[in-house]
């Protein structure tokens, strides 16, 4: 961890490259920020900020709890944007995907410049654009849930953990608790990091420094979980996870969901990816050397916190998705960045080696491009709800009542039409409940609802049942007829009209087969 040079060049490389980083992060995530639409999660997290203070503090005590810190944060952001802002309101894209937004870039900022003090501008710049390059990072960089959240405070912590590594006085222990603390809040899987740094002092370090950073670091570290231990184990026993299971987890797919954080294309490169590729090669770099303590860091890092992931996988298969550990991608774009500059090295002279390195970032930009449009198209989870609901509140619909196929889907029109969710018949958006989903009303009333009614309008979700995916464009009359839901299918209700409505979703006008 050593400086060369004057502290003065080392402070105007760690501002300008630590800038140029943060710069940079700002336009990759502005790109396509208001275009794909608010998925089923981010869904949720508009709807529960709509709540009344009152109402959001009851998530507490249901499986929302995990995330209720986020939603706090979030509601107290929204209210002071719409203050300053108001056009926000009615760009909700942007309004509540812009505190994600802003702490990515801090967090590329803080690592770009952390970074310069302990390694060389070309490794800096190599791993910099390792993380800019993970599709990953740039997807949660602009998503409405706290992981961009729980990165930036994983970077926080470990440059504070580095600090109190060579400055034993206590704020910085101080500092370095409570960023454990607040990263645990907003993401009980984060813990595992703190393991990583006690690893770190162990293996860091050299013979004569270790003991003594090993103690503050278990010392700080297990103040920090502690704090954060009551908001753990009420999360732990309140919350579900996703509701759908995994018969259980195999390596294979582990490995699979976690390649996701990565690259979202069929890569060569051993299914794994550049980016991957890469942080293998940077690995060699543990062995003394140079680099060898940014190496080891940078390994427990990306690592230590997986494994702590797999006994909680073998109990709930349900939570392997690979945005829980996305606060380990700096690490492994760390790495990568070593694994660029280490294949560079190999080159015998001073030109060769920088062209390169500049192939190799080049060449990885190029194969993650495709990772990142696919992100950003309007239906980049997938689906896109709003040319439905835009359908649905002009003449002659707007009078209609409305059947959502899917009861998860029904969120989004919480989330983006809320002054029409009181026309939805089989389904209810929870307002003051200790779930945030909607409930499925019972059929008796929906029934009856529905027998007043001769016409109404049918959003139909695409989902994995054999024949309803919407792989077909225009969606054919008859797959929405077979898919619809059983209710509407009982009381005899027919396509009579579909819209061109976007991807995802189908706007269709049903009528009982008398009044057609």
């Amino acid at each position: 961890m050593r400086r060369t040079g004057t502290a003065e060049r080392w402070a105007f490389g760690q501002h300008r490259l630590g800038l140029a980083t943060g710069v940079v992060t700002i336009v990759v995530t502005a790109w396509g920020l208001a275009r794909s639409a608010l998925w089923l999660d981010e869904g949720a997290t508009v709807v529960a900020t709509q709540r009344t203070w009152s109402d959001l503090w009851t998530l507490g005590e249901g499986a929302e709890t995990p995330l209720l810190p986020y939603y706090v944060a979030l509601k107290l952001f929204a209210g002071v944007a719409r203050t300053l802002a108001p056009a926000l309101e009615h760009h909700p894209e942007i309004l509540f995907r812009l505190p994600s937004v802003i702490v990515t870039v801090l967090a590329a900022w803080l690592l770009a410049a952390w970074a310069s003090r302990l390694a060389p501008p070309r490794l800096v710049v190599a791993a910099g654009t390792m993380l800019l390059a993970c599709s990953g990072f740039s997807r949660y960089g602009q998503e409405a849930r706290p992981y961009a959240a729980v990165l930036f405070l994983a970077v926080v912590a470990t440059v504070l953990w580095t600090t109190l590594a060579d400055d034993p006085r206590p704020r910085w222990l101080v500092a370095y608790a409570l960023s454990l603390t607040a990263m645990v809040v907003m993401h009980t899987f984060s813990a595992g990091l703190a393991g990583a740094h006690v690893l770190a002092a162990l293996v860091c370090l050299p013979a004569g420094r270790r003991g003594p950073v090993f103690w503050r670091t278990a010392g700080a570290g297990a103040v920090g979980v502690m704090l954060a231990a009551p908001a753990a184990v009420l999360s732990s026993r309140n919350g579900t996870g996703p509701l759908y299971v995994y018969p259980d987890v195999t390596p294979h797919d582990a490995l699979t969901v976690f390649v996701r954080l990565f690259t979202l294309e069929e890569s060569p490169l051993l299914g794994l990816g550049p980016v991957l590729i890469l942080a293998l090669a940077g690995l060699f770099q543990v062995r003394p050397g140079p680099f060898s303590f940014i190496a080891r860091l940078a390994a427990c890092w990306a690592v230590v916190p997986l494994l702590a992931m797999v006994p909680v996988l073998v109990v709930h298969p349900n939570l392997l998705f690979e945005r829980y550990v996305l606060f380990v991608v700096p690490a492994w774009a760390l790495l990568a960045g070593l694994g660029v500059v280490t294949l560079a090295d190999l080159v015998p002279t001073r030109l060769g080696a920088v062209s390169a390195l500049t192939l190799l970032l080049a060449g990885t930009l190029a194969l993650q491009a495709g990772s990142h449009r696919e992100i950003r198209q309007e239906d980049g989870h997938s689906e896109d709800v709003r040319p439905v609901l835009a359908l649905a509140s002009q003449p002659p619909y707007a009078d209609l009542p409305i059947v959502s196929s899917s009861r998860f889907g029904s969120v989004e029109i919480g989330a983006y039409a809320q002054a029409d969710e009181h026309r939805l018949v089989t389904h209810r958006v929870q307002r003051d409940e200790t779930a945030i989903w909607p409930a499925a009303v019972p059929e008796t009333k929906a029934r009856r609802l529905l027998q007043h009614h001769d016409q109404v309008i049918l959003l139909q979700r695409a989902n994995s049942d054999p024949g309803c995916e919407q792989a077909r464009v225009p969606v054919p009359v008859e797959e929405i007829e077979r898919c619809q839901p059983d209710l509407l299918k009982k009381l005899g209700f027919r396509v009579q009209r579909l819209e061109p409505s976007g991807t995802g979703w189908v706007f269709a006008l049903m009528t009982r087969p008398d009044q057609q």
